[in-house]
């Protein structure tokens, strides 16, 4: 394929759009000795360590999201609350990451990747990728994978690496229980678990509606039709959640993408549902005709 017709495909991405997304021939074309590719994963951990040391992106490291991008749960949080600032700085230095690493984030879905990609973000980092369509997508392109586990040498300057929160703007539960009726709340998980329960006033577009069956991200046309069929216009206050803060992590990407603002509500349903007092709340716009 040439490269006008590789330009001409790139149009149709959203990565032609966005910095936080990208593709493996542009990985490829401009390789990069300071790159850190992290194998982002939330299953079972044996076995999800098990299918990483299997085949990865030569080079990439393993990253459990409850032990890398998510704190233990609480009481009284959602499923996988932000991580320690501290703690996940002490992770990146071990990585060998300091204030120049160009990072990759990729797993067996765009979500995965995008939650790792906003914890990084949210925590300062601004040199951060989603890679479109994960190990397959490189692999399709020529890009080298390796078995075992990666080794890297630990970032020895701390100096030359600084988190600070904040870096993406989220909303907390107390924030969501008080939106006016002016912001768009979108739930991003599937639509039986919508159906099941639901934060009041939200609108459903599942998250995996995004991604092709060969876990590529849709066109750019494709997603804004499904954001303008839940009400998304330019300028509209844009709040996102699913059960744990991961599908919605994808359609933060995306929106950014297409130039809005999004705010994504962290603690997600597993919060919400953690009050009688809230639950009660969504099971009476439930009740209404």
């Amino acid at each position: 394929m040439s490269h006008q017709q590789k330009g001409h495909l790139m149009e149709y991405k959203l990565s032609s759009l966005s910095a936080d997304i990208v593709q493996p021939e542009q990985l490829l074309d401009f390789p990069n000795p300071n790159r850190l590719f992290i194998d982002v994963r939330l299953g079972e951990p044996a076995d999800e360590f098990g299918d990483y040391r299997d085949a990865h992106i030569l080079g990439a490291v393993y990253a459990q999201i409850r032990e890398v991008f998510a704190a233990a749960p609480t009481p009284q949080s959602g499923n996988l609350p932000l991580p320690d600032i501290d703690a996940l700085e002490r992770q990146l230095r071990a990585w060998g990451v300091n204030d120049e690493t160009d990072i990759v984030t990729y797993g067996p879905s765009m979500a995965l990747a995008a939650r790792g990609w906003w914890v990084l973000r949210w925590a300062g980092l601004q040199n951060v990728k989603v890679l479109d369509g994960g190990i397959k997508a490189w692999v399709n392109q020529g890009g080298p994978v390796s078995q075992g586990e990666t080794h890297r040498a630990p970032n020895e300057e701390p100096l030359r690496l600084r988190l600070q929160a904040g870096g993406l703007p989220q909303v907390l539960v107390a924030d969501v229980e008080a939106l006016g009726e002016d912001v768009l709340l979108i739930d991003a998980r599937d639509e039986n678990s919508f159906l099941a329960g639901s934060i009041p006033r939200a609108r459903n577009l599942p998250a995996a509606e995004q991604w092709t069956p060969a876990g590529n991200l849709r066109t750019i046309a494709e997603i804004e039709k499904l954001y303008d069929e839940v009400g998304v216009r330019e300028g509209k206050d844009l709040v996102v959640y699913c059960g744990g803060g991961v599908l919605s992590a994808l359609e933060v990407l995306t929106l950014r993408a297409l130039g809005h603002r999004p705010q994504l509500y962290v603690g997600s349903w597993s919060e919400w549902n953690k009050s009688p007092e809230r639950m009660a709340r969504s099971a009476a716009e439930r009740a209404l005709p």
